[in-house]
């Protein structure tokens, strides 16, 4: 049984589901069949993307890169028209609340971290990746926690319950949109680097003249009237062809700071 699930980003439910039943359309003239439906929307991601009958989701680049290169193809990645982003890069935008604006990374040696989770590349390892340079041999926060969620980061920062957060340009600017009153209270003081952005996946049994016909109706859903919607909401201005070499070097980084002592930070 095939899957797709488009879950990483907080889009419009109705417009991403619209989406999917563009590209399922565009598939089937292209030859594919038994097509899902609908749009999954999974709870727990990383026993989705394992899922053999996977057809199209999209992923964060460490998993991708680290836990699932032996089960997952990439197909590429969007690029995103938003602060932080370049082509089909992206960064994490650092976040502190506003009566903290003027002050730098080095600044929060000492303070609290809250991430989102441990396998999240923009919340987690960029930012371990943005302190190792300035951790020395001692961790360079008191405390780093984990909230579930870039979502729920952002609450605990505004709520004083930690005082520094690394989101994801494009979850950042799509949540600002949505909770306005919430990021008022939270200020961008850099970003991290730009690193290769969220790929969108199929399983690593999906044949090839299906991996050809998904990235060709991801390129073709980009000059489709329809979408248009979706696209602006989603802030999406084009679309890569990526494999999973692309995303060694997210794999490569994580190992390269665990070796060097901040396994734990």
């Amino acid at each position: 049984m095939a899957w797709a699930s488009l879950p990483m980003y907080p889009w419009p439910q109705p417009l991403t589901e619209h989406y999917w039943q563009w590209l399922r359309q565009r598939l089937q003239q292209l030859g594919e069949q038994a097509l899902p439906a609908r749009l999954g929307w999974p709870q727990d991601y990383l026993a989705h993307w394992r899922e053999p009958g996977m057809l199209l989701s999209q992923c964060c680049g460490y998993p991708v890169s680290a836990l699932l290169p032996a089960q997952v193809q990439v197909l590429g990645a969007f690029h995103y028209q938003l602060p932080g982003c370049a082509d089909w890069r992206y960064s994490s935008a650092l976040l502190v609340r506003q009566s903290d604006a003027g002050l730098t990374l080095a600044d929060f040696r000492g303070q609290r971290a809250v991430c989102n989770e441990r396998h999240s590349q923009s919340g987690y390892h960029a930012l371990r990746a943005a302190v190792g340079a300035l951790a020395g041999v001692q961790p360079f926060f008191a405390q780093v926690r984990f909230s579930g969620s870039h979502r729920a980061s952002a609450a605990l920062l505004a709520a004083g319950e930690a005082d520094i957060a690394a989101l994801d340009c494009v979850s950042h600017a799509l949540l600002a949109r949505q909770q306005p009153q919430l990021f008022e209270q939270l200020a961008c003081i850099g970003h991290t680097r730009l690193q290769p952005g969220l790929p969108l996946i199929t399983a690593a049994s999906t044949p090839a003249v299906t991996v050809a016909r998904l990235r060709q109706a991801i390129g073709d859903s980009l000059h489709a009237p329809e979408l248009q919607p979706f696209l602006q909401a989603a802030a999406i201005g084009g679309f890569s062809p990526l494999d999973l070499s692309d995303y060694a070097c997210i794999a490569d980084a994580a190992a390269h700071w665990r070796a060097a002592g901040m396994a734990e930070w």
